[in-house]
């Protein structure tokens, strides 16, 4: 189930976004690194700078997340993370697919060059 995240999911989205970054450590350039790889207070100030959360939630757990945030005339999709353990089983083009749905303006998506997972995307 896909759903919008609340305040009450915020210490699930942290240990979901830092879980996951776990994976692309070492591709992630090492002046970007740093450990955990998103503290909270970037979290939260994510948040604050207008960032929407989405969630796929599996069995009643949270498993993935995928942030939107509408900046002038285009929505940026940011922090997508889908924990360690549920990788590969279409979470995240899920998610992204979803999100895609919902969305009236030009988009941009945006992630590290080096990261040839998370650029893939089920067409």
């Amino acid at each position: 189930m896909i759903r919008p995240c609340t305040s009450q999911d915020f210490d699930t989205i942290y240990s979901i976004v830092n879980d996951a970054a776990m994976a692309y450590k070492g591709v992630i350039p090492a002046d970007r690194w740093h450990d955990p790889y998103m503290p909270k207070a970037e979290l939260r100030a994510a948040i604050n700078g207008g960032v929407e959360f989405w969630g796929f939630e599996t069995e009643g757990t949270l498993v993935g997340v995928m942030g939107v945030q509408p900046v002038q005339d285009v929505t940026l999709i940011r922090h997508a993370y889908v924990l360690t353990s549920h990788r590969r089983h279409g979470i995240g083009g899920q998610l992204l697919l979803f999100l895609l749905a919902r969305i009236g303006t030009p988009t941009l998506i945006g992630t590290w060059a080096a990261s040839s997972a998370a650029q893939w995307f089920p067409g």
